[in-house]
């Protein structure tokens, strides 16, 4: 008689049982596998995209400094510098970077215009005749009203598509300047690709219409691919959002891609990166995993899942420890930029400091000398004596202003400093010459320390003789963008070293704003201090 369990029925049944467990547990172990391999494969995914787009970033950053350090670098050029000269510096600023092969500039003095259009050799470059695109590009630049750094268009000039680039116009001596890149998309694109070889992913670069200007598949270079009002891609999104993918079937490689996007300003130009990057688990694997499972029974289920397990937890820790080290440089760099900026911070408070101790000398050393002659004034002249103490109280509500960047305009500056040498007039009489002021109009808007001007006639007055005979004269001059403060030469040998207090306090304020043009010292019989103007924005 045979066992109940051993009929075909029961047998059938717990063979179904069985099947149905093992099934079960391929299904949910499987489902549970994919979810948390998914999930790190989009984290990665996400990585990759934003190291791409770092990348690009920093090409294009590269292509387009030229230009930058060129509108920068023309004011400073010296106006007798000859032609060949300025091409010189001119064409080696803007073909810095190897991938400009053509650049091309402009410049109007008055009613004449001059083009020059320079390419890249074997060598260095030369000046060609500038082509007639360029030109007409060029020439409607000077006329455009855009206030961005960079901005481009693309023309057609066969057989291939042209990216056209134009700066800013600058002014200098020698008249207005415009720069600008004339870069071939299709060997553009050739350089790139020697660029993030070893990367897993591949990157287009469509404008704000949706034009192609990077691609891999070079057919689409100069194609519209994506339509600004219809495609979800154009959508007004944050810059610093959450990144945005989709699932899409890539016509380069010919198969499932994970499209990552976010709008991307690169130099000012509203172009948008789009990264598409292959997706790295497919569906078939999980099938031959399920189907193994079954067919090799629990046990190796069970074998197979824990050493799949054991093997993505390897893959996840060597991938983690990966992403550590990467985020270890990341901070590092910014633990870096901070050190940076510290130090500017720093440079900014020790400024304030000794301005703050200037402050304090001002109050009690000036205000005694000043009541002093304010007390032989009123028995002499009663006029007078009122008009000392309405200049007087005026120049220590000035001492009493705040202004918090260290900065305050020259119009100010030269009207504080007025009022303060009216009462060293009063106080020294014909020893002290009357004030010599030569200063452009123009450079009243402009910034420089504050109570710097009161602090060089302080030093000027503390450290030289001041006599009938030998009077004290000071001369406030301009030359172009500086203001120069100077003084006859004839030092005092009974005053004390006061350690360069006012002098420091204006290199440390200079220091912070990134000028290092403020100087000073002996030239001949007077001594003079350099004080640039600075025209700073918000």
């Amino acid at each position: 008689m045979k066992l109940v369990l051993q009929t075909p029925k029961y047998l059938i049944v717990i063979g179904l049982a069985v099947f149905l467990c093992i099934a079960g547990v391929t299904f949910f172990t499987g489902r549970f596998l994919e979810k948390r391999i998914n999930t790190i494969a989009d984290f990665a995914g996400t990585n990759v995209y934003r190291q791409k787009v770092l990348v690009y970033q920093y090409e294009f950053g590269n292509i387009f400094k030229g230009t930058q350090v060129a509108a920068t670098l023309f004011p400073e050029l010296r106006k007798d510098i000859s032609e060949e000269s300025l091409m010189e510096t001119l064409g080696t600023v803007l073909m810095s970077d190897d991938k400009v092969k053509k650049a091309w500039y402009a410049i109007i003095k008055g009613k004449d215009t001059s083009f020059v259009y320079l390419i890249r050799n074997s060598a260095s470059f030369q000046k060609v005749v500038m082509p007639k695109y360029v030109k007409n590009w060029a020439k409607q630049q000077f006329l455009a009203n855009d206030t961005s750094n960079v901005r481009g268009t693309q023309t057609q000039v066969s057989p291939a598509l042209h990216l056209l680039t134009a700066s800013n116009t600058v002014e200098s001596e020698r008249g207005r300047l415009l720069t600008g890149l004339d870069v071939d998309l299709m060997e553009l694109q050739r350089a790139f690709a020697s660029v993030d070889v070893k990367g897993q992913s591949y990157a287009i670069i469509v404008d704000e219409n949706g034009i192609c200007i990077t691609s891999p598949n070079e057919k689409q270079i100069g194609q519209q691919l994506f339509q600004p009002k219809q495609d979800t891609l154009f959508n007004q999104i944050h810059p610093y959002g959450r990144t945005k993918h989709q699932v899409v079937k890539s016509d380069f490689l010919g198969m499932p891609v994970t499209r990552y996007y976010i709008p991307n300003v690169i130099n000012g130009l509203n172009w948008t990166i789009i990264v598409d990057v292959p997706v790295i688990v497919l569906e078939e694997d999980f099938e031959d995993i399920r189907a193994y499972s079954i067919y090799m029974g629990l046990i190796s289920v069970s074998i197979i899942l824990g050493m799949i397990w054991l093997y993505q937890r390897k893959w996840q820790k060597e991938f983690l420890l990966r992403r550590e080290v990467e985020i270890n440089r990341q901070e590092l760099l910014m633990d870096k930029q901070a050190l940076q900026l510290l130090a500017e911070t720093h440079e900014k408070e020790n400024a304030m400091l000794q301005l703050s101790k200037l402050k304090e000398k001002v109050n009690p050393h000036f205000l005694f000398n000043s009541l002093s002659s304010l007390n032989a004034l009123i028995a002499e002249d009663t006029e007078l004596a009122k008009a000392f103490v309405v200049k007087l109280s005026r120049v220590y509500r000035y001492v009493l202003e705040s202004y918090p960047s260290g900065l305050a305009p020259v119009a100010e500056e030269l009207r504080f400093m007025k009022e303060y040498f009216f009462l060293l007039k009063i106080r020294f009489g014909d020893a002290l010459a009357p004030l010599d002021i030569q200063i452009e109009d123009r450079l009243f808007e402009g910034e420089i320390p504050f109570m710097s001007l009161q602090t060089l006639i302080e030093n000027a007055v503390k450290h030289n003789i001041l006599s009938k005979e030998k009077p004290l004269k000071i001369t406030i001059s301009s030359d172009k963008n500086t203001i120069i403060v100077s003084n006859n030469l004839q030092l005092r040998t009974d005053v004390k070293d006061s350690g360069k207090q006012g002098l420091n306090y204006l290199k440390s304020t200079y220091s912070y704003f990134g000028n290092q043009g403020f100087n000073y010292g002996i030239e001949q019989e007077y001594f003079k201090c350099y004080l640039p103007v600075l025209h700073l924005t918000e």
